[in-house]
């Protein structure tokens, strides 16, 4: 047995030895297959299954709210509806919320900004967290009279205060107070951000009108046997209530959702993550098709042969163990290259997260995509369902096959007519497949490319800003001290880099958040939400500096104070949208209009300036920053050159400012608008793969296919030729059957762009190219066919007539 198994095991081998070029083509599409199959497999886990790395997580869920029935939901809820939940909701074991801030550690001679959040106190022992020294939070340190306190993670304790035995109980200096620290959090703590310091949550009664109090990121911890349903139809009904009562405030149609906890920032990513699984695996069936359909030819030509070896006495079992290992030999290379393949993906992966990290500054990821024992398994499973689903079905047609009937025949003459139209109605399928999954992604590629590529609209050349907020102390109650600040700032960075201008404002250029607004004159429909505009205060010589240009008007300048008219600039978009055809200064807009806030004065109209991808809220209204009077501030400086020590002067200069006050993140623009917007270039590159792959499975497998196809037929064409066949009318026949699949191709193009229409719901703009994208899809399979097509007829109908007639 074992000798009848080393022999077919070398005869297999000596079969892809004689056919080199086959086996690298299998090899390769069995490595494409596995590799995006697998790839696309830890994605779904990581983004959809993966458990938050803490016990108990998978009883945790994030409370998500969004604007209306269609809008997607995030992490993110008002203080008062969470309030008004929290009275509301009874049966729950445990309800808790935080909020991300930034808090500022002076060590010594120097300021460091650290990821805060200030938390639920019961939620650390909701979790079932120990520290590793001290004690957590209690109900008492989220009493508004209580001492300051905090928590550190271990990273914190052991880089900032080198790992003091002593440091529970001991003062530090945040935020320029002094904190009391109670506890450390164990070495390997991670829930659901990367924070590097907590304090207590101090929740006071808010009003539904008061915007000041930042928002929450709230969860839920079911108990045994409790469902999520249940919860949720508790929760809604205060949501319902504060929408009814508070419509002016709230959008009518707001809902809440609640999703995992380990799915609450990837949530909104669902419906890409279920389209790249869904192409993984309709690529893996391509494989799989063209895998067989390679097999099966080249087993079609040994037919002979293995009627030959059944004559003599061999068994359809060992017929069917001998194609079986003659394909293993393919899948098993192909297995490595895959895994290998899938590595160097989730590598890329992992680097797309790294690059958002380095320059976002937002910690680590709480599920980093990594390749697991479990996932090596699920390659091998696979390549075993790739391997059998292609060989089997192949290999028995042909073992069952009559012995006499295959030995009876010349092998002369043309393929038979029931292989034939089997082998069309294949590569027919694969031509459909194919065009559907290039129609899908490369729409999407050219919507989310078209996206992301929108200009920004500002000079960026050599600018540096802080990208998170300085938050002003006490000692910066009122605008004079903080204009004082702001000059002496500029005066102090301005001697340590001649040259530079600093400007200030309140959100990042082409990030500024909405905020309700109402229009002089606009009347709002019976269940209608505010209107919410991007707004952002900025100072004097924001838009020089980055070169945003006046359309109609005037900039702000040293009139507009605090007692003067309160003003505004708008830019084109919000002018054009909001008064066509008509000149916007002059026109008013209301801040805060439920609450009757300030009336503000649009004395100008500048350029626009881009917002980010699938952004709700485009246009920008701009006001000046002394009227605003914010309290925190990002500075923007435009330095000389991009050395990079530029940074540490900066620090330097609001170090000597004042050692409280420090600038945060300071990055160059374009990497950071970049970092931003870095999930969505990636998608055009992970897409982008996904085509590429898509085409060479499809051309592979049409010129495998279609050469084996035009090889069976070489002695028909001799005989055609040997009777007066001109090449042209040979090569027309095996033309025409190419332009069948082209049609199919058609089939498929429609298909998918029925697909990629159920899609528009969360990318709007997939379609937008659709009249370019789809024909040029469809020319380039029209060139694959052809030249599959073309190349093998070409070589055949070189060969003389004789020569043809007595190829086997």
């Amino acid at each position: 047995m074992l000798t009848n198994f080393w022999f077919d095991l070398k005869y297999a081998y000596r079969l892809w030895t004689k056919s080199p070029g086959y086996f690298l083509v299998c090899m390769t599409v069995v490595a494409l297959s596995v590799g995006l199959a697998l790839w696309a497999s830890v994605l779904a886990y990581t983004m959809t299954m993966k458990p938050l790395p803490f016990a108990g997580s998978n009883q945790w869920l994030s409370i998500q709210m969004a604007r209306n029935a269609t809008a997607g939901s995030a992490p993110s809820i008002d203080q008062f509806t969470y309030q008004e939940i929290v009275k509301r909701t009874r049966t729950v074991d445990h309800l808790g919320a935080y909020t991300s801030q930034t808090a500022m550690l002076s060590n010594g001679h120097s300021t460091m900004r650290l990821r805060a959040a200030a938390i639920s106190p019961r939620l650390f022992a909701a979790m079932g967290i120990l520290p590793t020294a001290g004690r957590m939070f209690e109900v008492g340190d989220g009493q508004r009279e209580a001492a300051p306190t905090a928590i550190l993670s271990y990273p914190t304790w052991k880089t900032y205060f080198a790992s003091d035995p002593a440091i529970v109980g001991k003062q530090a200096r945040i935020d320029g107070r002094s904190v009391q620290v109670i506890g450390i959090m164990p070495e390997d703590f991670f829930a659901f951000e990367d924070f590097e310091v907590w304090f207590p949550l101090r929740l006071e009664p808010v009003a539904a009108s008061e915007t000041a109090a930042a928002p929450l990121a709230a969860f839920a911890m079911l108990g045994n046997g409790q469902q999520a349903e249940t919860l949720l139809a508790e929760m809604k009904p205060a949501v319902d209530e504060v929408n009814l009562n508070y419509a002016k405030k709230f959008d009518s149609g707001r809902r809440i959702e609640l999703v995992p906890a380990s799915r609450m920032n990837t949530h909104g990513m669902a419906p890409v993550v279920a389209m790249i699984s869904m192409i993984a695996v309709a690529v893996l069936l391509l494989g799989c098709v063209n895998i067989g359909l390679v097999f099966f030819a080249r087993l079609l030509e040994r037919s002979r042969e293995l009627a030959l070896r059944m004559a003599l006495g061999s068994s359809r079992w060992r017929i069917l163990r001998q194609c079986l290992l003659e394909s293993s030999l393919v899948m098993i290379p192909g297995l490595i290259l895959g895994v290998v393949l899938t590595t160097l993906g989730v590598r890329w992966t992992a680097s797309v997260s790294n690059v958002a990290t380095q320059y976002l500054a937002n910690g680590r990821e709480a599920n980093p995509l990594i390749l697991r024992p479990m996932d090596l398994l699920i390659a091998v499973v696979i390549a075993a369902v790739l391997w059998l689903l292609s060989t089997l079905i192949p290999s028995w047609r042909i073992a069952k096959q009559d012995a006499s009937v295959s030995l009876g025949g010349s092998g002369k003459g043309s393929a038979k007519a029931g292989t034939t139209k089997m082998a069309s109605a294949i590569v027919g399928f694969q031509v459909m497949l194919s065009a559907l999954i290039l129609v899908v992604c490369v729409n999407l590629m050219m919507a989310v490319k078209d996206e992301t590529s929108k200009p920004t609209g500002i000079n960026s050349s050599n600018v540096m800003l802080s990208t998170y907020p300085t938050v002003f102390s006490e000692r910066y109650a009122d605008v004079n001290a903080r204009v004082q600040y702001w000059s002496s700032l500029s005066a102090s960075v301005q001697k340590r880099l001649p040259g530079t201008e600093v400007a200030y404002m309140a959100a990042v250029p082409t990030r500024a958040p909405a905020q309700a607004v109402a229009i002089e004159g606009r009347e709002r429909t019976a269940g209608q939400g505010a209107l919410k505009l991007p707004l952002t205060a900025v100072s004097d010589n924001y838009f020089g500096l980055l070169g945003i240009q006046l359309r109609t008007g005037r900039l702000f300048d040293n009139s507009d104070i605090e007692e003067s008219l309160n003003t505004a600039i708008v830019d084109e978009v919000t002018a054009n949208r909001h008064w066509p055809g008509q000149n916007a200064i002059g026109k008013r807009i209301q801040l805060n209009p439920e609450e009757n806030g300030p009336w503000l004065t649009v004395v100008g109209v500048v350029s626009s300036v881009g917002h980010e991808p699938y952004g709700d809220e485009p246009g920008a209204v701009y006001r000046p920053i002394r009227q605003a009077n914010p309290g925190s501030f990002m500075a923007m400086v435009k330095l000389p050159d991009s050395a990079l020590q530029n940074a540490a002067a900066l620090q330097e200069a609001a170090f000597s400012t004042d050692q409280d006050l420090a600038l945060h993140n300071l990055q160059y623009i374009d990497p950071y608008l970049f970092a931003l917007d870095i999930s969505f270039s990636s998608i055009v590159k992970a897409f982008g793969a996904i085509a590429v792959i898509t085409m060479i499975l499809a051309a592979s497998g049409l010129f495998g296919l279609i050469s084996r196809f035009v090889a069976g037929r070489t002695q028909e064409i001799g005989i055609r030729r040997a009777l007066g066949s001109t090449p042209a009318r040979i090569g027309w026949l095996f033309f025409r059957q190419g332009g069948n699949y082209l049609l199919v191709a058609v089939v498929g193009g429609a298909l998918g762009l029925l697909i990629a229409n159920v899609l528009s719901n969360a990318i709007p703009n997939i379609l937008s190219n659709a009249a370019l994208v789809t024909p040029g899809v469809f020319l380039l399979l029209a060139a694959v066919i052809f030249i599959a097509t073309y190349l093998p007829t070409r070589r055949a109908m070189a060969l003389e007539p004789a020569d043809a007639l007595r190829y086997e």
